[in-house]
């Protein structure tokens, strides 16, 4: 690492944090104290920064983050480096992304995005590669349900920087590690569709859910408020991932006539492309909707664009994005200092033609 390189950093730590410790930075950075102190000599010149013991804060003089004039959080010399890994950039996480963004460019970061399409392993490559190439926090989003996850925990334990789980929880992480997670609250969403079908009468409350990240939650919030309603058991599936040639379209088929003969008459379904070829299966069963059969989409994506247009439950993903940048930027001032955050943010209903 070049000089100015150095000391751009360190100019960086301050800003963040409001202070650096040589002790703690070149602990974290492997950069021998004498060399940080060298630094802080030839930014106190500059005026830049304000020596004290045992480190440097800004300058009594300055009214605000070493921000504009100096450069930093700029385009070209951005505050911090936020990685964001995601499973794929397409249907649900374009608005999660596009709140990660919006939050990181009002702060003066940086975003960088990967990819793991999916594949478990991928994620700890990414974390790696991320910390490798300068990411100051990375927030991890998930990419399949139950899987085994301890690779992740061992590489967030030796990367050395904040890690912010997003859409998934840390209830399995280890208890000597601290990591911040934020979600959306899934179960609650769930919950949220079911009652809206008991106020419009219904005794009973279907479930089908394409296997995702998201769907224990809402199989978990499904179960907790059919319980607590008192209703009819209800048929409750768990279909795979579309494939080439995959039988959905008599999966949803069985799925109706299921629903019919326990007479329940509607369904919360998952995603909305899911949802709409339900929609297609009860109307060629002669039934209409919703006056014969409600359905409630769970991701509200593309649920308006249906012929009848589908109520649905929608995930605050672009809140969840922003407030995961928050999140990282809490973890970078304060490292250790602050216990670790599980942040859950509510869903909204949508409320259309189809309940």
């Amino acid at each position: 690492m070049i000089a100015e390189e150095r000391r751009e950093r360190i100019l960086r730590e301050i800003v963040l944090r409001g202070r650096m410790e040589v002790a703690d930075f070149a602990a974290r950075t492997g950069l021998s104290g004498m060399t940080i102190r060298r630094d802080l000599a030839v930014l106190a010149e500059r005026g830049l920064v304000r020596r004290v013991h045992g480190g440097a804060v800004l300058p009594d003089t300055a009214d605000a983050p070493a921000v504009g004039a100096r450069g930093i959080g700029s385009a070209h010399r951005p505050l911090a480096t936020i990685g964001l890994i995601v499973p794929d950039a397409a249907y649900y996480f374009p608005p999660l992304i596009r709140g990660a963004g919006d939050a990181a460019r009002a702060a003066g970061a940086r975003l960088v995005l990967g990819t793991t399409n999916y594949e478990p392993a991928e994620e700890s490559r990414q974390l790696t590669r991320l910390a490798a190439t300068g990411a100051d926090a990375v927030m991890l989003v998930t990419a399949r349900p139950d899987v085994d996850e301890s690779a992740n925990w061992e590489t967030i334990a030796g990367i050395g920087i904040p890690v912010v789980l997003v859409e998934r929880s840390a209830d399995r992480a280890p208890t000597s590690l601290r990591v911040d997670a934020v979600r959306s609250d899934h179960s609650f969403g769930a919950e949220l569709a079911v009652d809206h079908l008991a106020e419009r009468g219904h005794r009973g409350v279907g479930l089908l859910c394409r296997e995702t990240a998201t769907s224990p939650w809402i199989v978990q919030g499904h179960a907790a408020a059919t319980r607590r309603r008192g209703m009819i058991e209800a048929p409750a599936r768990t279909v795979p991932s579309p494939r080439w040639g995959s039988g959905s379209a008599s999966d949803l088929r069985e799925f109706v006539d299921a629903c019919l003969a326990a007479h329940v008459h509607a369904a919360i379904v998952l995603p909305d492309d899911l949802a709409i070829g339900l929609l297609g299966a009860v109307e060629e069963r002669g039934l209409r909707v919703p006056e014969d059969f409600a359905i409630v989409a769970y991701d509200d994506e593309i649920a308006s664009l249906a012929s009848v247009p589908l109520t649905a439950v929608d995930p605050p993903r672009a809140a969840v994005g922003r407030r995961a940048v928050e999140t990282c930027f809490m973890r970078l001032e304060q490292r250790d200092e602050s216990p670790a955050h599980r942040i859950t943010l509510t869903p909204t209903l949508h409320i259309r033609a189809s309940t």
